[in-house]
């Protein structure tokens, strides 16, 4: 029978439909007429699926699914339409991103003058006092080399020009350095003697002048005096902020078909607020959130968890993040050689071994996922040395421990991850985005041997996540897929060492059944299979038999979260 009769059969027919039904249980909804890739183990489509209460009763072709047509079955033709698993975000920052779209967005500044201007008009809408806040800004990415005048970073003075009477905070892409206006300072109480913590360092010429920069550790000194002018404020006020970014997260992750978020990093008081408002459902994205803190109280906030799945399925906290190092851009990744562009300096240790030793500890004690950020080979061979040494002897799967990032691995410890059973979450785009300055950093050689390694990790037998840490990087995973698969930042582009490409269906599947697993939560979702969770992305176009150029310009036409259609036509994805 042809799919139009088909069509015209459940429109007209329904009565003669229950009269020959077999099946007792109905759908609520059927979806019919598409091309549905379900990626369970064999990678199936399917022409249609039907839902019963928030989850997937059935799935095949539309004559199969007959006997799940009821009365009162909403029957919904999708006209050809591709549709896959709601996709998963495995490495975001949930509130970051929603702050970043209600501040200064500097991520397509072009110089340094640029943001500069755009900080100025910032400060005519703002009280005297105020913060003004901003994210996105990458120093190797300008085209003004006249901008980079120390360290390859811009000196404050022309920010603190245009903001007199204003503290301003402005962070880098990689969210592990920030610049900091003469007026943050003063209220951090920085000056040209202050001494640079641990892990971190305050930069200054080598006159002793500070530019305005603060890395790894360092920015903790800023935040500090920001998040003090935070807590005078009624309660009340702090949390109707925090809600507004989780609303605007919440939105922007939906209009990219994103229905789960693993949020790598919030504090308890984040936490409880996160989860008030998944239970209450004023927001709708699954949220599945590592807790982070301060070095020096994490261990003590872990006390309060895991907190586990809520009723409605979209709120847990059962993973613990940690910190081992900062970022390639800015001089942070923990290296086991000198940096090529900068000889003698290997990067930063962020926490000490020995902490996240302890921390390693208190979360095999309570069978908590361990996520520690690892960029440099330095950093991830110290983790994996400290996995394998807290795993010994208790190989449970179940713990699903994680390296967040893996980027840079030295060719000896890419065939470590798989037989640990330690999950590789990294992050396509920031292959791609990094590309231009990798070498730089590295050389050739180191670059191209374990620089982003996805193909030698899978290979090898590694599990791997896939993600975009926004607000690190756009949340837009369709970008990210196609990094992924052409390993070029855009059509056109010179691919960074193509040979670590993903295949295309590793692609799809790191945005759905993967970063289901690495959360511990494959069997409700990551899928379209009977008994999980009806977390649909309708698409305009197939995303399996689409050019490479194609699929990184698809839009979402509709998203479904358990069963219930979500997406407002205003929140589309452009």
């Amino acid at each position: 029978m042809k799919k139009a009769e088909i069509k015209i059969a459940w429109l007209i027919g329904a009565s003669a439909l229950m009269a020959s039904c077999k099946v007792s249980q109905k759908a609520d909804v059927l979806l019919f007429n598409g091309e549905i890739y379900t990626a369970d183990s064999s990678d199936a489509v399917v022409e249609a699926i039907a839902i019963s209460g928030d989850a997937i009763l059935a799935t095949g072709t539309a004559e199969t699914l007959r006997d799940h047509v009821g009365d009162d079955t909403e029957l919904v033709d999708l006209n050809g339409a591709f549709a896959m698993p709601g996709l998963i975000e495995g490495h975001g920052h949930f509130l970051g991103l929603g702050n970043s779209l209600l501040t200064l967005n500097l991520a397509d500044a072009q110089s340094w003058s640029e943001i500069v201007a755009k900080t100025a008009d910032a400060v005519k809408t703002a009280k005297p006092g105020q913060w003004i806040e901003g994210r996105g800004w990458h120093q190797e990415k300008w085209l003004a080399e006249a901008d980079l005048r120390y360290n390859g970073y811009p000196y404050h003075d022309a920010l603190s020009a245009v903001s007199p009477e204003n503290p301003v905070l402005l962070v880098h892409a990689s969210g592990h350095a920030l610049l900091a206006n003469a007026q943050a300072m003063e209220l951090a109480r920085v000056g040209p003697e202050s001494a640079s913590p641990t892990g971190g360092r305050i930069v200054r010429d080598d006159a002793g002048k500070l530019t305005g920069v603060f890395e790894e550790n360092a920015m903790e000194v800023i935040y500090r005096s920001r998040e003090a002018e935070r807590s005078r404020l009624p309660e009340t006020e702090r949390m109707a902020a925090l809600k507004r970014m989780a609303l605007a997260a919440s939105g922007h992750c939906l209009s990219y078909g994103i229905c789960s978020f693993q949020d790598a990093g919030s504090n308890l008081e984040e936490i409880r607020l996160l989860k008030n408002l998944c239970d209450s459902g004023t927001i709708s994205t699954r949220l599945w959130v590592m807790l982070h803190d301060q070095a020096q109280q994490l261990l003590t906030a872990i006390d309060q968890l895991p907190v586990e799945l809520n009723p409605q399925s979209n709120f847990c906290c059962h993973a613990v993040k940690a910190y081992a190092d900062g970022a390639l851009g800015s001089y942070g990744a923990w290296l086991l050689e000198s940096y090529s562009d900068k000889p003698g300096f290997r990067g930063q240790n962020t926490t000490p071994v020995d902490q996240l030793q302890k921390l390693a500890q208190a979360c095999a004690k309570r069978g908590l996922q361990f996520c520690v950020h690892g960029i440099g080979d330095r950093a991830n061979r110290e983790i994996l040395d400290l996995f394998e040494s807290e795993l010994a002897g208790k190989r449970d799967e179940d713990l699903r421990w994680r390296i967040e990032h893996a980027q840079h691995l030295h060719p000896d410890d890419i065939a470590r991850f798989g037989p640990l059973g330690v999950i590789a979450s990294m992050q396509a785009i920031h292959c791609t985005s990094d590309a231009p300055f990798v070498v730089k950093r590295l050389g050739e050689q180191r670059a191209r041997e374990g620089a982003y390694p996805w193909r030698s990790l899978l290979d090898s037998g590694a599990r791997l996540a896939n993600g975009t840490d926004c607000p690190v990087e756009p949340i837009n995973p369709f970008a990210c897929m196609y990094a992924a698969i052409t390993r070029k930042r855009a059509p056109g582009g010179e691919a960074f060492f193509p040979e670590q490409r993903m295949r295309r269906l590793e692609a799809l599947r790191s945005y759905t059944i993967w970063n289901a697993y690495a959360a511990r939560e494959e069997a409700i979702k990551g899928s379209l299979e009977p008994g999980k969770l009806a977390d649909i992305a309708i698409l305009d176009r197939n995303l399996l038999s689409c050019s490479d150029e194609e699929l990184a310009q698809t839009r979402v036409l509709g998203v479904y979260l358990g069963g219930k259609p979500v997406l407002p036509k205003e929140e589309q994805s452009e």
